[in-house]
């Protein structure tokens, strides 16, 4: 695992703040700081011997990973929240809370950052989800023009036919997939921001295999945003909401 888009949204945030987005001036001019920036990071193989899974920000815990499991990725995922609302009469709607259908993800690698700083890792869930899907990409095909990096999206996180959330790893270059089933649940730990009162963070999850190979178990934690909204009232049958996430894989 080579330059990570984590990388480029650490230093965004320390050219822009995290709470100030730039516009397509300010962006460009953000890039060019970030292209010189890379010049001078050395990154490659990033061990995560010494990462701490953030378990203890809970109230009430998720179980740990299966003392076996070895971490082998920690990836940031940005995409959507799916919901759906019942097509019945604005009556119904007012009292009937949207349905979860799943959800899509890209995984961007975390690995290095986490390897040096588990607090900068931490505010990247907050960055990306920040930042309009858009810019991401346009953040992506840049460094990877840059660097002749090709792996700067490990992954692809989505729900299959069936239902079942499915992690496919193999976009880095690797071997490793999943398929898997929720294990335990938790609300994830209230926030307060300078821009509002309390972000609707959708909540941590352990999920554990069915099927795939080289993953066993994968955590959702530090999520950012896509909790549904309490009613469907004056939504469309199907709701999307944007969030963005860290997720780790044990194998």
């Amino acid at each position: 695992m080579h330059i990570m888009l984590s990388v480029v949204l650490v230093l965004a945030t320390s050219l822009t703040g995290v709470s100030a987005l730039p516009g397509p001036l300010r962006l460009a001019n953000t890039f060019s700081h970030i292209t010189n920036e890379l010049s001078h990071i050395s990154l490659g193989n990033c061990s995560l011997a010494n990462a701490s899974l953030p378990l203890s920000n809970l109230k009430v815990g998720l179980p740990e990973p299966s003392l076996h499991l070895t971490l082998k990725y920690i990836a940031v995922g940005r995409g959507t929240q799916n919901y759906s609302c019942p097509s019945t009469d604005a009556s119904s709607r007012d009292k009937t809370a949207p349905t979860a259908t799943g959800a899509a993800a890209t995984l961007f690698d975390a690995s290095c950052i986490a390897s040096s700083s588990m607090t900068l890792l931490h505010e990247l869930p907050a960055v990306a989800g920040r930042t309009p899907l858009g810019s991401l990409a346009f953040m992506v095909e840049m460094v990877s023009s840059t660097t002749n990096s090709s792996d700067l999206i490990i992954g692809e996180h989505y729900f299959d036919a069936a239902g079942d959330p499915f992690f496919n790893l193999r976009l880095g270059g690797g071997d490793d997939w999943m398929v898997g089933k929720k294990d335990a649940s938790v609300s994830a730990p209230a926030k307060v921001y300078a821009f509002k009162i309390e972000s609707k963070d959708v909540t941590w999850l352990r999920l554990t295999r069915k099927e795939g190979k080289g993953i066993k178990e994968v955590y959702r934690v530090m999520t950012f945003e896509g909790g549904a909204p309490s009613t469907c009232a004056g939504l469309n049958d199907t709701v999307i909401v944007e969030y963005a996430a860290e997720y780790w894989f044990y194998g």
